[in-house]
């Protein structure tokens, strides 16, 4: 390989939503992968959550890495002045259930990238939800297809890529898998109950491989289902983490037949992944507790 080429053929990207689950993941990756890295999110450094100070800490001052608040305008003129080889759109949590933030400001922010990957001519890799394929309605489902109508209006090339449920470290707090390990970590029971897409399960930095190696990939323009291939994945993980009490009767979700599939290569084993979830979680237990 000559010096300066990349398997992923990446130089730079932009990731809007650098400190939410996917986004951080796939920052860490990046960097990794020695491809400089321009992130944007709402939290600005004077008034950040202690979870997502942490986040920034771990990257440190690193050389590739350049983070700006979303609603700082001279960031946005920073980022404007840049050449991206691709940029990644995943501002939303996709397994988030409620509780969104105002979706006006999110569709401004999907416009304004939309245009600046037109103007640079640049891929642009959305983020969202395997709900937007199924037949019940849900309030994930209705915002992540306004973000993907969103999308289809620009004249940009772009993939959108659904993701099942997500686990592994850094899961948020609103999910399943975290309110258990917390529970267990205190010696208390979990009360929690959640609405999450029981459909599937992927690893988090999987995911991220992924989407490092298709990020330029123009033979996956569209919209794509990323799923493990394996099944009751997550009801699997369930039983490991003994929760099987809570999983609801399995009711099989009808999803949309026209959406293509495409298997994650990149399989980690489930009860590795539950296990560096856990250590994560020992580590940040009093974070997590606050």
């Amino acid at each position: 390989m000559f010096q300066g080429e990349r398997v992923g053929g990446m130089e730079r990207v932009l990731i809007i939503g650098a400190l939410t689950f996917v986004g951080y993941h796939l920052v860490n990756k990046m960097i990794a992968e020695e491809v400089e890295v321009y992130g944007l999110d709402f939290d600005e450094f004077d008034s950040m959550t202690k979870i997502n100070e942490e986040k920034l800490l771990l990257i440190g001052r690193n050389a590739l890495f350049t983070y700006y608040s979303i609603r700082d305008e001279d960031g946005w003129r920073s980022v404007e002045e840049e050449k991206f080889d691709a940029v990644y759109f995943c501002l939303y949590e996709p397994n988030q259930q409620s509780g969104f933030r105002n979706e006006r400001v999110i569709l401004q922010y999907l416009k304004r990238m939309i245009r600046l990957c037109e103007e640079h001519k640049v891929k642009l890799n959305l983020i969202s939800s395997i709900e937007v394929g199924n037949v019940d309605e849900s309030e994930n489902k209705r915002l992540f297809a306004k973000v993907e109508e969103g999308l289809k209006k620009g004249e940009v090339q772009y993939s959108v890529f659904r993701v099942p449920t997500l686990y592994g470290p850094w899961q948020p707090s609103f999910m399943m898998y975290h309110q258990l390990m917390l529970s267990e970590l205190g010696e208390k029971e979990c009360h929690y109950t959640s609405e999450e897409n029981a459909s599937d399960l992927l690893y988090v930095e999987d995911v991220c491989e992924y989407l490092w190696e298709n990020g330029m990939n123009e033979e996956y323009l569209g919209i794509y289902n990323l799923l493990s291939g394996k099944k009751s994945l997550w009801k699997k993980g369930m039983n490991l983490l003994r929760a099987e009490d809570k999983v609801k009767k399995e009711n099989l979700e009808e999803r949309d037949g026209t959406v293509e599939v495409i298997s994650i290569k990149r399989n980690t084993p489930l009860e590795y992944g539950l296990n560096k979830q856990l250590a994560h979680m020992k580590k940040y237990k009093e974070l997590y507790e606050g």
